[in-house]
């Protein structure tokens, strides 16, 4: 069963969350967290505990890897350098480990050839975000992409996808997002638009189904 078909109503713009969505990018992330953690001489992260402590962005992601736990209790005066040998790190790994995810190609394909436009709205820094999308071939198909440094405010605040509607004319309602953990919907909770969660992303080790999305997909 389609996206639309599952909805049940054709949406004017779709939005939707990158890593852990559209692409599984983790592979990445944990190399990058595990050159940082070698570089500053601390204990390395699990892949389960990155996989939990990714998409709030990259900043606390560092946090959560530096307190080693979900919730860092205080400032931590290796933060800046951390954060900086994290961005490095991924920036020189790239995206040698990322995929897209099955079926991604095909639904934008499907969406567009609809006349529904589409758009990105991640909490990935934007220095990485566009050269992914180009690098994988979807950037074409989205008339907007939102990053984590795009405005003052990022997912589970609702400002992006309020902005992304205002941006291209739309109501709220008739607007779609479509993300894999709490961040994503959240957000459109707390702005009344319609969502999808999407199983097997990065939701913190918890299933998408308990933030209680409109719907749920277990895959694009």
């Amino acid at each position: 069963m389609s996206l639309i078909d599952t909805i049940g109503f054709k949406p004017k713009l779709v939005l939707f969350d990158l890593d852990g969505t559209l692409l599984d990018s983790l592979p990445d992330l944990f190399s990058a967290s595990l050159s940082m953690a070698n570089s500053l001489d601390i204990a390395a992260p699990t892949y389960t505990q990155v996989e939990q402590w990714v998409g709030n962005g990259a900043a606390m992601l560092v946090q959560r890897i530096l307190a080693d736990q979900f919730t860092p209790a205080a400032a931590d005066p290796r933060f800046e350098h951390g954060l900086s040998l994290y961005m490095e790190a991924y920036h020189q790994l790239g995206s040698q480990q990322s995929r897209l995810y099955d079926g991604v190609v095909p639904l934008l394909e499907l969406l567009q050839s609809q006349g529904i436009k589409l758009g990105v709205i991640t909490n990935k820094p934007s220095r990485f975000t566009q050269p992914l999308l180009q690098q994988f071939g979807i950037l074409e198909y989205f008339e907007l992409v939102y990053c984590g440094d795009t405005f003052d405010e990022k997912k589970p605040h609702p400002m992006p996808l309020i902005n992304a509607a205002q941006c291209l004319g739309l109501e709220i309602s008739d607007c779609l997002m479509v993300g894999d953990s709490s961040n994503d919907i959240i957000a459109a909770k707390t702005c009344g638009m319609p969502n999808v969660g999407v199983r097997g992303g990065y939701n913190h080790g918890h299933d998408v189904s308990e933030c209680e999305p409109d719907w749920v997909l277990d895959c694009l």
